[in-house]
């Protein structure tokens, strides 16, 4: 099969499963509620992405490089006819800049886009809201809460927290805009 096909063909599951996620059941009962997540990966280690705090997920969007004032941003990359600033999420997270940007995109904002790129991504899961933990000990910046699933413990990424910090640290109340 051509990676075109191969790509299309994991778009359309991942569109399906999101679709099935959001879909109205007259029958489900209120006490399972489920937080919908994105499984992925960070030097190694399990983190989880909630789906209401992104806006999409793109692969693979070519990142032109860019100075800033902040160390962890890649550049920008043209993403549904206009230009975000693309961070590195391992970066912003405190495991450094390896020089390899991902090739996915978490896209978060709705007044001013933004990209996290990360390199592994591992699926979508849903997780009951009683196995959702708020983490004592802080670990990693930006990291508030864990889910429990069957086999493992994710770290769930604060996509609120990075935005916070992101704005505080260019000093402007504002997303750091390309130059």
């Amino acid at each position: 099969m051509s990676d075109s096909l191969t790509m299309t063909n994991t778009a359309a599951e991942l569109r399906n499963e999101f679709d099935r996620a959001y879909a109205i059941s007259l029958s489900s009962d209120q006490s399972e509620q489920t937080e919908n997540l994105l499984a992925i990966r960070l030097g190694g280690d399990l983190y989880a992405i909630r789906v209401n705090e992104i806006i999409g997920l793109a692969k693979d969007r070519k990142t032109i490089p860019l100075p800033g004032p902040i160390p962890e941003l890649l550049g920008v990359a043209g993403i549904r006819g206009g230009l975000v600033s693309v961070y590195s999420l391992a970066a912003l997270l405190g495991y450094g800049l390896n020089g390899n940007s991902g090739r996915w995109l978490a896209l978060c904002g709705t007044e001013e886009p933004f990209g996290l790129a990360f390199s592994d991504f591992e699926g979508y899961i849903k997780v009951p809201f009683a196995q959702v933990y708020a983490q004592n000990n802080v670990i990693r910046e930006h990291v508030k809460d864990v889910a429990r699933t069957e086999d493992s413990v994710r770290a769930i990424v604060n996509i609120s927290s990075i935005l916070d910090t992101l704005k505080k640290r260019c000093g402007t109340g504002r997303m750091p805009k390309e130059q």
